[in-house]
């Protein structure tokens, strides 16, 4: 017959786990207040902040624009350039920017 662990042991290692839990949460409060803002009060002063405002003349600009439809799109010529293989032509990277060419 094996021993049985007492329930002490268990109640000490869920009081060390929670100990453990709750300083990890205090130690990273207390780095993020200490962290929270590294810019001198002179660089704060000159830094000047993202107003988000849009001129009118931008926003009447874009309404004017024309707008394609997908079959417009589809149907308007576009160069499509035509690749042919050949299997007696190899093209081979070499370690300039040129390009090597083997016939086989």
């Amino acid at each position: 017959m094996k021993p049985r662990k007492s329930l002490s042991v268990y109640v000490l290692l869920v009081g060390i786990l929670g100990l453990l839990i709750v300083a990890g949460f205090f130690t990273f409060q207390i780095v993020d207040e200490a962290t929270k803002s590294q810019i001198p009060a002179e660089q704060r002063e000159l830094v000047k902040p993202i107003d988000g405002a849009i001129e009118q003349r931008v926003i009447d600009n874009l309404q004017t624009r024309r707008t394609f439809s997908r079959e417009e799109i589809l149907v308007s010529p576009m160069a499509i350039p035509s690749i042919t293989i050949s299997p007696t032509v190899a093209i081979v990277a070499t370690a300039s920017s040129e390009a090597a060419v083997i016939k086989q």
